[in-house]
């Protein structure tokens, strides 16, 4: 059975409205692209967390804890769910017990381009 979360994060991968598109670039291989990558390094929802960073989020003091639900990871690079804002988030570093929270959020695919 697929974690709801999961389900959720598959429901909102065709909204593309805040994805920079270089230009000249194929727009929907782009997001196709995107998508697939989320899908590939999606995995078994679990709670992390990760200190607010430059330049932050504007419900959330630099230096303050960030939590959710991690729904893909892939080389540093965590997306997570916080079900409670309803949104997404990027938490970016190498060691889990020591992630950054930069201030990233929205939709998923704008998560995972950023």
């Amino acid at each position: 059975m697929t974690h709801r979360y999961i389900e959720i994060l598959h429901s909102r991968l065709c909204d593309a409205a805040a994805v920079y598109i270089q230009p000249g670039a194929d727009r929907e291989a782009y997001l196709d692209g995107l998508a697939a990558t989320i899908r590939e390094h999606s995995c078994e929802p679990f709670q992390i967390s990760a200190e607010v960073t430059a330049p932050g989020f504007p419900d959330a003091d630099i230096g303050t804890i960030q939590s959710g639900w991690c729904v893909a990871h892939d080389a540093g690079y965590w997306l997570v769910y916080q079900p409670e804002r309803d949104r997404y988030c990027c938490f970016w570093g190498t060691d889990v017990t020591a992630l950054g929270a930069p201030g990233i959020y929205g939709e998923p695919l704008y998560c995972w381009s950023a």
